[in-house]
């Protein structure tokens, strides 16, 4: 069983070209079934399975055979929602559709002309939402860690066939990647970052999550204010093959501090408020919180 996150997301080259290989020849339906044994493969090998069972019963209440039952789908719905992002990327026909809930508060933060920092985490699929999203002009940039399978990032960029949006690496021991917030915000883009994960040594918070004390990063939120951007809470989930549902609240105006007790206050002000917001979007969808490790530990 995983007890921490160590920055680098499951998943071999070989498979997504596979996958990527039956995506351009036959399509997402074929994909999708061939999916089904994978994601009992990963049910009876995967050292998370305890862990996604164990999250099942003891945050959702189900019974065994139900949170039995829901394991599996988890790892199903996961590899469905990273089938879309691969079909979508790579230019295969999907004829997705996205039923936009608060899109409206994006073209709040464009309008500010100071970019902004949507905040999202490891449920649904919101790069499928966000691929989606034509109508907004601002760029939009995806922070993560260098050591997030480096590899799989230069095969994606080999199969991708438009690209709509750019990564911001996080290099252990380098802060260019500061440099390269300020220059995106100065040009009023958009930075995405997840809020439910974190590597160790880096600064946390705890606070409530499902009635246990839970640990979520600081850093999306000392950003927002050491920045002084605003911060927009959004998700985006799937509900049918074909359909997803982008969620977005409004956007969140944070004043730019640099005095510690101040920063202290607003960032755990800004972590209660995105914590609430995810609970209970993990509660409406909870096959689709994609968490493989002990999340309270």
């Amino acid at each position: 069983m995983a007890k921490q996150w160590h920055g680098k997301t499951r998943g071999g080259v070989l498979g997504h070209r596979i996958f990527v290989f039956i995506l351009k020849s036959s399509g997402l339906p074929l994909a999708y079934f061939v999916l089904r044994f994978v994601a009992f493969y990963f049910l009876i090998s995967a050292k998370s399975t305890p862990l996604v069972y164990r999250y099942f019963r003891d945050v959702h209440h189900y019974g065994r055979i139900r949170s039995a039952f829901s394991t599996y789908l988890n790892y199903h719905v996961f590899g469905k929602t990273l089938l879309d992002k691969v079909a979508l990327l790579s230019g295969v026909k999907t004829n997705f559709t996205v039923n936009h809930e608060g899109g409206e508060h994006l073209d709040e933060i464009a309008k500010l002309g100071k970019g902004g920092i949507l905040i999202s985490g490891h449920i649904g699929n919101w790069e499928v939402a966000g691929q989606l999203l034509n109508r907004l002009k601002t760029r939009f940039n995806i922070l993560m860690y260098e050591s997030d399978q480096e590899s799989m990032q230069k095969y994606m960029q080999g199969v991708q066939k438009e690209k709509k949006f750019n990564t911001i690496i996080i290099k252990d021991g380098d802060m260019s990647h500061l440099v390269k917030l300020h220059e995106a915000f100065s040009n009023n883009e958009l930075v995405v970052m997840h809020g439910d994960r974190f590597r160790e040594g880096n600064k946390t918070l705890e606070v409530d999550f499902f009635g246990r004390k839970a640990k979520f990063p600081a850093g999306p939120f000392v950003m927002a204010a050491k920045f002084g951007v605003p911060l927009i809470i959004v998700f985006a989930v799937k509900e049918t093959n074909k359909h997803y549902h982008f969620f977005a609240v409004p956007p969140i105006q944070v004043k730019r501090t640099r005095v510690e007790a101040e920063l202290e206050s607003t960032i755990q002000d800004l972590l209660k408020r995105y914590v609430a917001e995810f609970e209970k979007m993990v509660k409406a969808y909870p096959l689709q919180w994609f968490n493989y490790y002990d999340f309270w530990k």
